[in-house]
């Protein structure tokens, strides 16, 4: 891998990866400050009618449809871009779901576990379906910050990128909102699509084909 263009990714993309690790470091802290359910309780009281409509639908941003929407879109702008993306999201897909539902399929995400083991009455956004396992790391958290990352390092304004880092927090955020994660299920998540999306953008700056700098909009030179 050319350690040049390492080093100019990451530089370039410094308002989106800073304050993902400011986020981290605070994720960390109040993990280890505080337990997980201490947490989602925390989370859960601070709920309003505006807030459930909104992240009942900014949740939608970390389905995995956006994949393949941003996955066509980038076919028309480089191949490059468009296989780089795909890659690494369908990595970050598999090694999730291969942690999800086969290592630790039997993590309860909030809604079992305060059913089982807590007395404290979640707030629930009506008509969101629950579920109850397969708790760790988030599917949805991953795959916003695949999209929103991957959004970052095509844009070449730096209050954008900033807003896309914004964008995926909210996403992951989401999730814990809707009581379908707990914080660590979304910090792990955001981890695995931040770090996997970036190692596949790097690896493939090393092909040096010609036809990965077309688009479906320019066949030839």
């Amino acid at each position: 891998m050319n350690p040049k263009f390492i080093k100019q990714i990451l530089k370039e993309n410094r308002p989106f990866l800073i304050p993902y690790l400011i986020f981290l470091v605070f994720a960390v802290f109040m993990m280890l400050t505080f337990s997980k359910t201490e947490l989602h309780i925390l989370s859960n009281k601070a709920n309003s009618p505006f807030f459930d409509f909104f992240f009942n639908y900014a949740t939608f941003l970390g389905d995995g449809a956006m994949i393949a929407i941003l996955f066509i879109v980038l076919l028309f702008v480089k191949y490059r871009f468009a296989f780089a993306f795909l890659a690494g999201s369908l990595a970050t897909a598999v090694i999730v779901n291969i942690i999800k539902k086969v290592l630790l399929h039997d993590v309860y995400r909030p809604a079992k576990y305060f059913e089982l083991f807590e007395t404290y009455q979640l707030h629930f956004v009506e008509g969101v379906k629950l579920y109850s396992l397969q708790s760790f790391p988030s599917g949805h958290t991953a795959t916003a910050f695949n999209v929103f990352l991957t959004l970052a390092i095509l844009s070449k304004n730096n209050r954008i990128k900033l807003l896309l880092f914004v964008g995926a927090l909210l996403v992951g955020y989401s999730r814990v909102y809707l009581s379908q994660h707990f914080l660590i299920d979304i910090t792990a998540g955001s981890v695995f699509g931040t770090l996997i999306i970036l190692f596949f953008w790097i690896w493939f700056e090393r092909f040096n084909k010609n036809w990965l700098e077309y688009s479906i909009l320019k066949r030839t030179k």
